[in-house]
């Protein structure tokens, strides 16, 4: 891992996540806006449910990764979700060594001046698993990541383009 968080430093980033939504919530209270509100703390919720899905995956290295990624800078933020958890046999450094080296690939191949957003969506079963990868945001060339793909195929693994342009990219990977 690029960042070894001790617990007290952990809870601390954790810590702030939610006061930042309490902050949103009273702030929407004080204004009136019940509904919005209401939406804050349904979406704290979902959160709360994913992040609770994954933290049971059985996968750590994974996992921590995600639910971590986001207390560092990076120029894409990441969110997941986490469709069906089933038994596996999947590889936990294999899979977060190959998670880790495509979003450092996509860092390096974003523009750095707008919002990019990498939703990683989690499909677990014990015949096959998919993960789907959804980046929305500006990529600086398309043909880099035809290329880094076509790369990843002839090493084996199972990756498919649903789609490729400059403001979106859907990749899924399926793991088996």
């Amino acid at each position: 891992m690029s960042e070894n968080w001790g617990v007290v430093e952990a809870l601390r980033h954790a810590r702030h996540d939610w006061m930042n939504d309490l902050q949103l919530i009273k702030g929407n209270l004080d204004l009136g806006r019940v509904e919005r509100a209401k939406q804050v703390i349904e979406e704290m919720v979902l959160v709360a449910q994913n992040e609770s899905k994954l933290s049971n995956v059985k996968l750590p290295l994974l996992a921590e990764w995600i639910l971590t990624y986001n207390w560092s800078r990076h120029l894409i933020k990441l969110d997941f979700e986490v469709l069906r958890l089933e038994p596996h046999r999947l590889e936990d450094q294999r899979l977060y060594n190959w998670c880790k080296e495509f979003l450092e690939f996509l860092e390096s191949n974003v523009m750095n001046n707008v919002e990019n957003q990498l939703s990683i969506i989690l499909d677990i079963t014990k015949e096959q698993s998919r993960f789907i990868f959804d980046f929305t945001g500006i990529l600086k060339s398309t043909s880099l990541v035809e290329d880094w793909i076509k790369n990843q195929r002839s090493n084996g693994e199972n990756i498919e383009i649903e789609q490729l342009q400059e403001e979106v990219l859907v990749v899924h990977v399926i793991a088996e």
